[in-house]
């Protein structure tokens, strides 16, 4: 009977250390803060989260006169996982569906870039393009202007 009890005390510590491992990536990203950015030059000022969403989701967004072009970062997992969940608010698979739906229906796919070199260049180089970064990564990058703090 004893070794059925300290089998199930120890069943139940094992379920508890997966669950607080588990959370903790999670709420890692609740903490960080996701900046929307453009480069230095640029005319776009200040950029809402609705804006944003919608530009992300497809939508043609004029600002400033500029219609924008949002760049997608996919360079750093945190970032990307901060930026759906703070902004989008969705998982990556449900903005995937989300991007094929829109792209049927005549909707544009932001342009996903993994190397941050190659993102930044293409942001230097549009100034009607906006990405988005960690905000504590945004706030030490030169040639770059936060225009939203999400």
């Amino acid at each position: 009977m004893e070794h059925g009890i300290a089998f199930v005390k120890s069943i139940i510590a094992i379920l508890f250390a997966a669950c607080v491992l588990l959370a903790a990536p999670m709420a890692h990203a609740e903490e960080q803060r996701v900046a929307i950015i453009v480069n230095a030059e640029s005319d776009i000022t200040t950029i809402s989260a609705k804006e944003v969403r919608r530009a992300y989701l497809g939508a043609s967004i004029v600002l400033n006169g500029i219609e924008i072009k949002p760049l997608l970062n996919q360079t750093d997992k945190l970032a990307d996982e901060v930026f759906l969940q703070k902004v989008m608010f969705m998982s990556a698979e449900a903005y995937e569906r989300q991007l094929i739906s829109r792209t049927f229906q005549g909707g544009s796919r932001p342009k996903a870039y993994e190397n941050l070199t190659a993102l930044l260049t293409a942001l230097h180089s549009d100034n009607a393009a906006i990405t988005f970064l960690l905000y504590e990564t945004a706030v030490v990058t030169p040639g770059i202007r936060i225009i939203g703090n999400l």
